[in-house]
């Protein structure tokens, strides 16, 4: 995304600045008067064992897969209280200024505003006039920036529009931290050898079937998409304890469905038929077919689909074609 630049001022000389109990960002502007984004804000990691100070421009937050990166694929955490203490910063009032002894890693957004305010480094103290490179270095400069809604796009400039998602795999640039480890080489076109920049993904198979529900359900239970209904047809039969004619037809058509490549399941319980539909719709079975007496007079099939109000009467030598065309099936071959 595109960080905005604001426009740079001559550098001022560092003033120290008495900010009794200020902790965060937000209170840091509200006591100066100023912007977040002409803060600086310090956040501390363990990278590899090794606590690491991180500084971004107080509106941004840290994007810890870019700072992974840039790290090279170091292991990753946020550093616990005792380890921040433990390694002489002061939570609250931390800056990189005067610091040493420590990897530092900032931002670009660093180089886009001059003066800021920034942690004197000591308990209820911060700095005006804080400006990089004069008053502090940084071992590593990168965009390590979490994006966030209305930030600009790099490349056509509009604002970003932010969407819930559902994770169900994983892309990773891997780069060449195992490539080198084992030897992974490829010659260049000038037959140097070079490790194998290397990637990896993922498919959750769970995750699917729980991204599949939870867009695709309603008060009454699950709504399968055909693609990975574990049953794409249900047959109801209506009193077939009573009727001949009803099992013999419900059998015929499973029979049918099934040679034609669909995954049916055949509902040949002796109960109500409310019991079965409730029972249908909470399983989520996306096509279902109730075979009675007074449609099979009429050479009919009832049909309904999962998110059909009302049922619709088939004629039941076309129900395999309709199945195919209209309501979306594909064989399960």
């Amino acid at each position: 995304f595109s960080k905005t630049p604001q426009e740079m001022e001559d550098p001022r000389p560092l003033a120290e600045l008495h900010t009794p109990g200020v902790k965060t960002i937000e209170a840091l502007g509200a006591f100066l008067g100023v912007p977040t984004s002409n803060t600086l804000k310090a956040v501390f990691y363990v990278a590899d064992g090794e606590v690491v100070f991180v500084t971004v421009r107080g509106d941004l937050e840290v994007n810890e897969i870019k700072l992974r990166n840039a790290l090279g694929g170091a292991g990753l955490r946020l550093a616990t209280p005792q380890e921040v203490k433990d390694a002489g910063l002061v939570a609250g009032s931390a800056s990189p200024v005067g610091l040493s002894g420590m990897r530092v890693v900032a931002d670009d957004s660093v180089e886009m505003v001059s003066n800021f305010v920034a942690g004197a480094n000591k308990q209820d103290y911060h700095l005006r006039n804080v400006n990089f490179p004069r008053d502090f270095q940084a071992e590593l400069i990168a965009d390590i920036a979490l994006a966030q809604e209305g930030y600009l796009c790099a490349r056509c400039h509009d604002p970003m529009v932010t969407r819930r998602g559902i994770e169900v795999g994983h892309v990773f640039k891997v780069g060449t931290r195992y490539s080198e480890a084992f030897g992974a080489l490829f010659p260049d076109e000038s037959d140097r050898q070079r490790p194998i920049i290397m990637g990896c993904y993922g498919i959750g198979v769970t995750r699917v079937v729980a991204a599949a529900i939870e867009q695709n359900h309603d008060e009454s239970g699950i709504i399968w998409p055909n693609a990975i209904a574990p049953f794409q047809v249900a047959l109801v039969p209506m009193n077939a304890h009573k009727s001949q004619r009803v099992r013999e037809e419900s059998e015929r058509l499973y029979q049918t469905l099934t040679a034609a490549g669909l995954d049916v399941l055949l509902d040949d319980r002796d109960t109500r038929p409310g019991v079965k539909f409730a029972d249908l719709e909470l399983m989520g079975v996306p096509h279902r077919l109730v075979i009675g007496d007074r449609g099979l007079d009429n050479g009919e099939l009832e049909y309904k689909g999962r998110r059909d109000s009302e049922a619709t009467m088939i004629p039941a030598d076309k129900i395999v074609d309709f199945l195919r065309e209209q309501a979306g099936l594909v064989s399960a071959e």
